[in-house]
């Protein structure tokens, strides 16, 4: 029998890593939380663990006798999984690096003491907030929780009073009561996507991003690759390499958050996992030709990874978002997109009765068009006309 390999995450996001895994030939486990998950059909094996049940989690390794760990995306299982990665003998970053790439304040302290460029902060709780407690920070500045994702809680400050506009909210993400408040670093903004084996890190793609002006920061499309001169380029990948060295990481796939301005590049955040938003699963595959879920594997499996490009395309994911407090009566089938030029995949998430929530964070996004093309200008075409499409398909009460 081959090798197994237990895959974290089976929903729509973790289709291609499944996928890859069995490419190279290895039996795939895959656990999920939701028992409906949309990969179960994509895996040798499927089985639905809850998202917090260590115990039947490494059961069901040892069960299936698994050799490796993996997951694409999936923030929540990392803890889990290093835990798993210890007591099982799983390549997989520690226990204590997966703390420092989950807690923002811990990771920023690491890039401090590395010399890595990034914003300067304080970690905080409610009642510390003060004028004379930030007096020391240069405005305007970030408050985020210290473990979340997808942009929860996340907003800019013009000035001391606006933060009780939005404390709140940031608390709520909250688990401990402590949040992170930053400068804010203005410049273009690019995520960086990685792999790194036995301490050696590859960039296999840099992404420009598009996001959503503030107060909300959301990620509207991503086009792959960034276009950046030379020089930054350069300055890209030799600060993301100090960062994941500065964190401790030996063998995983990263995704690096940064931006880039007049006085250099400065990292955001990094995780020690793929890019959501089918950056990992579509995009880097489309504009390289080589998958970063096959490297993640590879990887996680104790293998060299493969990293080189097989050609330069441009790919591009542009997500829609409907009017809020609208009331989804239909969605009729949209499947011609798949025959307009250059549209690799696309859905549409919302569902009859739904009322459209605020465009809040990424999670609250209606769908997407993910694109291939030869030029940036027409990668931007291809997906336009895809969304433009798709918003045809959704009908709504009171309008038929």
């Amino acid at each position: 029998m081959n090798p197994s390999i237990l895959v974290f995450g089976a929903g729509e996001n973790q289709i291609t890593l499944i996928d890859a895994a069995r490419r190279l030939g290895y039996r795939t486990v895959a656990i999920d939380p939701n028992p409906e998950a949309m990969g179960r059909s994509h895996a040798d094996v499927f089985v639905c663990v809850g998202a917090k049940d260590y115990e039947r989690t490494r059961e069901v390794a040892r069960q299936y006798g698994v050799s490796g760990i993996v997951t694409g995306q999936m923030e929540n299982p990392l803890p889990i999984m290093a835990r798993l990665a210890e007591e099982e003998g799983y390549i997989f970053p520690s226990v204590e690096v997966i703390r420092r790439c989950r807690n923002k304040y811990l990771m920023k302290q690491a890039f401090q003491q590395a010399g890595v460029p990034c914003a300067r902060g304080l970690l905080l709780r409610a009642n510390e907030i003060s004028p004379e407690a930030l007096s020391g920070l240069r405005y305007p500045l970030i408050i985020k929780p210290l473990d979340q994702f997808s942009g929860r809680g996340v907003f800019r400050l013009e000035r001391f009073e606006e933060i009780g506009r939005y404390l709140e909210e940031t608390l709520s993400f909250c688990a401990d009561g402590t949040f992170l408040i930053e400068e804010y670093i203005d410049g273009e903004e690019f995520s960086v996507e990685s792999i790194t084996y036995q301490g050696q890190t590859t960039v296999m793609q840099i992404t420009r991003k598009f996001v959503t002006p503030f107060p909300r920061a959301i990620e509207m499309a991503h086009i792959e690759p960034a276009d950046l001169d030379a020089r930054s380029e350069a300055l890209v990948k030799e600060t993301t390499c100090r960062a994941i060295a500065a964190l401790g990481i030996m063998n995983s796939a990263g995704h690096t958050e940064l931006k880039v301005n007049a006085d250099g590049c400065f990292i955001i955040e990094l995780g020690s996992r793929m890019g959501g938003g089918f950056i990992a699963s579509y995009l880097v595959d489309l504009s390289t030709g080589t998958s970063l879920e096959e490297a993640a594997v590879r990887v996680a499996m104790g293998c060299r990874p493969v990293t080189g490009p097989k050609f330069s395309k441009y790919s591009m994911i542009q997500y829609f978002a409907c009017t809020p407090g609208r009331v989804v009566a239909e969605v009729v089938d949209w499947s011609e997109v798949f025959t307009m030029p250059g549209i690799r995949a696309a859905n549409i998430f919302v569902k009859p009765g739904m009322t459209i929530p605020a465009l809040t964070d990424n999670a609250k996004r209606s769908g997407y068009a993910i694109a291939q093309a030869n030029s940036v200008e027409e990668v931007k075409q291809f997906t336009r006309n895809a969304v433009e499409l798709l918003t045809t398909k959704v009908l709504w009460e009171g309008e038929l």
